[in-house]
């Protein structure tokens, strides 16, 4: 008698005819699949550098955004939030195209390479730690700059479309999002085709997922326009507020994408499984060692 374990850390153990990998290699200690420098760097990296952004874009407007950012027509503004304004712009461009044809050129002459079990799961993790990356980026353009946002406007009437609060949420963190809703369709769409790959089709989580950022960013023009032509002071409840809350319904879209790669998760367990070549290690992937050691102790 043997329980059947369903988790995935064991699969990472069978004897698989060593395919060639991709990324950092399970050999490194510390840098397999689930490891938290190997899979799960992709989280922890790209969810530090963007908090850590916000924050220090954050400290820059507790020191400029009263001395320089309420005329934006004055010599200070231009030297700092300005110039912020140019840089965001520059960089944020050149970053997006850079990585998305980065993807696209790396991700042909991987997508119809065969790769183990192990790599597989490494790649799952890596797409989840861009799903979490896009969360962060998310929460930031959507409640973290929003919300000084509102303050800020409340207080500071604004006299253009850039205003310190406006500079990194408009034309920063929702371009990147964008930028990153993306840039992880098209790393499923490569390194992970047995989910994403062109036979399935496009999926219907990344385009409301997508819609999502690409409403947010068409939405600052009817924001703008708005609020200039509109209703000047700023109300959380204005009518052209109101398709920020699409915005909201759309990114629900990034909760399928766990799901469908979970899935696929379960699928590569019982691959694993069916391949195993001595009977008695059926059931075993991923069982806990005490849950094991329990039940042979009954048996």
């Amino acid at each position: 008698m043997r329980q059947k374990g369903i988790a995935m850390a064991q699969a990472v153990e069978t004897h698989e005819p060593q395919l060639r990998l991709e990324g950092r290699q399970a050999g490194k200690p510390g840098r397999g699949p689930i490891d938290w420098l190997g899979g799960w760097r992709t989280c922890i990296v790209g969810c530090t550098i963007f908090l850590l952004l916000a924050i220090a874009i954050r400290i820059f407007q507790q020191f400029t955004a009263w001395k320089y950012g309420i005329d934006a027509s004055s010599k200070g503004f231009g030297r700092t939030y300005r110039a912020l304004y140019y840089s965001e712009v520059l960089a944020a461009t050149v970053g997006t195209l850079g990585w998305w044809g980065y993807l696209v050129r790396k991700g042909r002459t991987l997508v119809n390479r065969e790769v183990t079990h192990d790599e597989e799961v490494r790649r799952i993790a890596v797409f989840w730690g861009l799903i979490g990356t896009t969360s962060v980026i998310l929460y930031i353009m959507a409640s973290f700059w929003p919300n000084q946002d509102g303050a800020w406007h409340q207080t500071a009437v604004r006299d253009t479309a850039l205003t310190p609060s406006h500079i990194p949420m408009f034309y920063l963190f929702f371009p990147l999002g964008i930028t990153i809703t993306v840039g992880t369709y098209l790393y499923g769409r490569y390194w992970l085709p047995k989910i994403y790959g062109a036979s399935n089709g496009f999926p219907w989580s990344f385009f409301l997922l997508i819609s999502a950022s690409v409403t947010e960013v068409a939405q600052v023009a009817m924001n703008e326009w708005g609020h200039s032509l509109w209703i000047t002071e700023e109300i959380f409840a204005v009518p052209f507020h109101w398709p920020f809350v699409w915005y909201g319904w759309l990114a629900s879209g990034i909760f399928a994408l766990w799901a469908e790669s979970a899935i696929r998760l379960f699928g590569i367990e019982k691959e694993v499984e069916d391949e195993a070549t001595d009977p008695a290690e059926v059931g075993r992937f991923g069982a806990r060692r005490e849950e094991i050691e329990a039940v042979e102790a009954a048996s």
